[in-house]
């Protein structure tokens, strides 16, 4: 009996998990090391591949940027103004000039050959970062960085070559780190505003005014919720420190920035963002702004991606789409489990701003809203395509996500037998169920209003009307043999695939928790799994097309597109005193397309935001309701040639080139870069301008004002007009009159920055034609010139010059302070008397 007594119990081996045992440090290495291979997997082709991304937009920007490249290498300057788009246009709204050395025009630039992998790595970096801040583990934090960085849109732009766009989102995390440093007191504070400040600065360099307005809604809800904490606490003192960094470092990002959004300002009031004269709007009008709304059943496919057809398949309300803004299977899961169960203190300051965001998205589906957003709400209509808004939503959503998955590893990680993680994943599981069957039974895979064209289509080509009972019955052959059978295939795969990627994730749930599988080893299954999930739905809408070889430069693929037509016109475009006449390019989509630009100066373009009264020219004017193309106006803007598939036939347009691409008609009664007109009328408002040179419009007999006159204008038969420089910053006009007259410059108006003076004296410039400059011009002998000089780019690039020393300065003091901290701390612990 004593010797059981004295008998020891066995020793319970307590499993350990091979995770958990690395160091802190390890596990960092190998998150960031795993997370830096994925891009590489989905982006191959171009790191190690040998090809490229040039997406459209990148070719459009490169089109319309060359006069300004041109004035560079000719000029040895910077061009402010861009002669080659829309009959002229500020150069800030294609390309703004070189800004001071930072990182992203020194390191960024050196490693574009594997573009856009470090960009992505900073991306990753950074999303890791964050949820390492907000106190969530490793493997969470991985899975967290997988969504925000792969999320399909973000490969969707990158295709695309929404460069800009892509370039200000990956610098979001690092805003969310640089905030959590500065507020939490993480690192000293010196170092906390360097990396804040320095976020910021790389975020508005990279120029998408409407990723920042968009970011500002979750952002701004996290400063919010600060304050609240603060003013509940009654611990105001340190926020108003923290505050006070996070504004220093805001002024710090201003400066070095402030040439691109000075540019910005000064323009807005004059873009098609700042509204229409004719409309008198203030903003972009709503049709235009509320164009590509996310369908309510759409919002489906950010959890099947296919439901609604992808890119050449898309059956959805909008125009079209490059493809959906999918998330993830699992990060549904788990983001209904964070949603439900999360008691993070951060969980709300993510989900309000995803779920305003998911609302913003539907644009015009959602009219109660967004209607009263757009009428009363700060910038809300200077923007378009509100389904990019989805880009804020998924980023939110991914967010709380995380959380549910660093929840959910606690519960089944505690030593408590509780089974409360079971209720939430329940819950998402019939969700699920809901989505997989509407991905089966619920979608009807037909585009509105698409058996209507397709019939009108069909009826044109076989000249019958399209009420014929033989047109109703092909289009319904067409549907249901054509495009619905594509269609429900591609939406039923995805929908199974769904099911099958969310259950296997519920099963690795239901054998982490009965201990069938280690708990790291089940979670690093739920990240790989997560990966597969969007990098093989990435992978689809990776456009095949924007890929190219690595050695070819954007000139060499524009070039390669160049035509017999594009050279008669270079050869046949300058006028003998060096100016060069425009071409409005019917050919070639001119009003949505920057590559004739390229070639020649261009009636036309493509840009989101071109000079709001120009935009009014093409709606109103350009072709006249009673004759067709208005000649007068086309005149007035010195278009000499117009390419066109078939002859138009109108008096003053003859053909003189005829080819397989298509014609090049002359007009005969071009006007040259500056004349004089016969008299001038004086009208109330530019709207009735607009509508004088609507219809029967002679520019070289009559010129329309809404400015007083000083003077009467008279014929004059002796006068003459010679440009004598004729570039982007200048124009100069050798003039002669024997009589007072009113000249009219075939160059847009635009007042801000251009300065003219009529022999060394500064004169007024007068809209004239509702677009171009006119000038009273006094008898005799004159000297006209014109410089655009804009007063923020010699200002602003002073100021960046002090910012950008400013935030360096700031970032190597707050570093030498902090190794001095650490050095003083291991001498503590080395000498611990001292």
């Amino acid at each position: 009996m004593a010797g059981k007594k004295n008998r020891k119990k066995p020793e319970v081996v307590k499993k350990t998990d091979f995770w958990e045992n690395l160091e802190p440090g390890k596990r960092h290495l190998f998150a960031l090391i795993f997370l830096f291979i994925l891009p590489v997997l989905l982006f191959h082709a171009s790191i190690i591949g040998g090809k490229q991304y040039m997406g459209h937009d990148v070719i459009q920007w490169r089109a319309g940027a060359e006069s300004l490249m041109q004035h560079q290498e000719q000029y040895e300057e910077t061009a402010h103004w861009a002669s080659n788009m829309f009959s002229g246009m500020p150069a800030t709204t294609i390309s703004h000039p070189p800004q001071v050395k930072n990182l992203d025009n020194t390191i960024l630039s050196y490693l574009q050959f594997i573009y856009p992998a470090a960009e992505m790595w900073i991306l990753l970096g950074g999303a890791y970062l964050m949820f390492i801040l907000m106190g969530v583990k490793t493997l969470p934090a991985v899975f967290g960085a997988i969504i925000i960085g792969f999320s399909t849109y973000i490969p969707i732009i990158i295709g695309a070559g929404h460069n800009a766009k892509f370039l200000a989102y990956i610098y979001i995390p690092w805003l969310y780190s640089g905030y959590f440093l500065l507020t939490r007191n993480r690192v000293n504070s010196w170092i906390a505003l360097f990396i804040f400040a320095l976020a910021l600065t790389l975020h508005l360099r990279a120029y998408h005014p409407q990723v920042t307005y968009f970011f500002l809604f979750p952002l701004g809800t996290l400063f919010v919720y600060d304050l609240i904490q603060a003013a509940r606490s009654r611990e105001i003192k340190p926020f108003v420190l923290h505050t006070g960094y996070l504004v220093a470092a805001s002024a710090i990002a201003v400066l070095i920035t402030i040439q691109l959004y000075w540019s910005t300002l000064e323009y807005s009031s004059f873009s098609m963002r700042g509204g229409s004269e004719l409309a008198g709007t203030g903003g972009l009008s709503r049709d235009y702004a509320f164009a590509w709304s996310q369908g309510w059943g759409e919002l489906l496919t950010l959890l099947i991606p296919g439901a609604y057809g992808g890119s050449e398949l898309y059956w959805g309300p909008k125009s079209f789409t490059s493809g959906p803004h999918y998330a993830g299977t699992l990060a549904f899961l788990f983001f209904v489990i964070g949603a439900v169960k999360s008691n993070h203190a951060l969980k709300w300051v993510f989900l309000g701003p995803g779920i305003a965001t998911l609302l913003f998205s539907l644009g015009e589906h959602f009219g109660a809203l967004n209607n009263l957003m757009f009428s009363y709400f700060p910038l809300f209509d200077k923007f378009r395509v509100p389904e990019m808004w989805l880009m804020v939503t998924v980023f939110c959503f991914g967010v709380v996500a995380v959380f549910g998955l660093d929840w959910l590893m606690g519960q089944i990680k505690s030593s408590q037998k509780t089974k409360e993680w079971r209720t939430p994943v329940f819950i998402a599981s019939g969700l699920a169920l809901i989505a997989i069957f509407a991905g089966f039974q619920l979608l009807s895979f037909e585009k509105p209003g698409e058996r209507q064209n397709i019939a009108q289509q069909i009826a044109v080509q076989n000249n019958v009307p399209a009420d014929d009972p033989r047109v109703s019955q092909a289009v319904s052959r067409i549907m249901q043999t054509q495009l619905i059978p594509e269609r429900e295939e591609l939406a039923h795969g995805d929908t199974l695939r769904f099911a099958i990627l969310f259950f296997i994730g519920v099963g690795i749930l239901f054998a982490i928790a009965t201990k069938k599988l280690p708990l790291s080893a089940g979670t690093i299954a739920l990240c790989l799994i997560l990966a597969y999930d969007l990098i093989s739905v990435d992978s689809r809408y990776l456009s095949e097309r924007s890929l190219i070889d690595q050695n070819l430069t954007r000139e060499n693929v524009i070039e390669q597109n160049e035509r017999r037509i594009d050279r008669y016109i270079q050869d046949n475009i300058m006028h003998e005193e060096g100016w060069p006449y425009r071409v409005v390019p019917f050919l070639d989509n001119p009003f949505n397309n920057a590559i004739p630009s390229y070639f020649y100066p261009s009636a036309g373009g493509y840009s989101g935001a071109k000079l709001g009264y120009y935009q009014d020219l093409i709606d109103q004017a350009f072709v006249s309701q009673d004759r067709g193309l208005n000649i007068g106006v086309i005149s007035m803007l010195n278009v000499k040639y117009i390419t066109v598939i078939q002859p138009l036939g109108m008096p003053g347009l003859e053909t003189v080139y005829e080819g397989t691409e298509g014609f090049v008609l002359e007009n005969s009664l071009v006007m040259p870069k500056a004349f004089f007109v016969d008299s001038i009328q004086v009208l109330n408002t530019q709207q009735e301008v607009l509508q004088q040179i609507s219809s029967g419009f002679v520019p070289s007999a009559v010129a329309y004002v809404a400015d007083d006159l000083n003077a009467e204008v008279r014929p004059d038969t002796t006068a003459y007009i010679r440009v004598t420089e004729y570039n982007a910053n200048q124009i100069s006009l050798d003039i002669y009159r024997e009589e007072s007259g009113f000249l009219v410059l075939g160059e847009i108006w635009y007042p801000p920055g251009w300065k003219a003076t009529l022999n060394g004296d500064e004169i007024q410039v007068m809209r004239t034609n509702y677009v171009l400059r006119g000038f009273e011009i006094p008898p005799g002998h004159h000297t006209l010139e014109m410089v655009l000089e804009p007063v923020w780019y010699k200002t602003g690039n002073t100021l960046a010059l002090v910012g950008t020393v400013l935030l360096f300065g700031l970032g190597i003091f707050g570093f030498i302070i902090q190794f001095r901290q650490k050095g003083q701390k291991n001498r503590l612990r080395e000498n611990p008397e001292e």
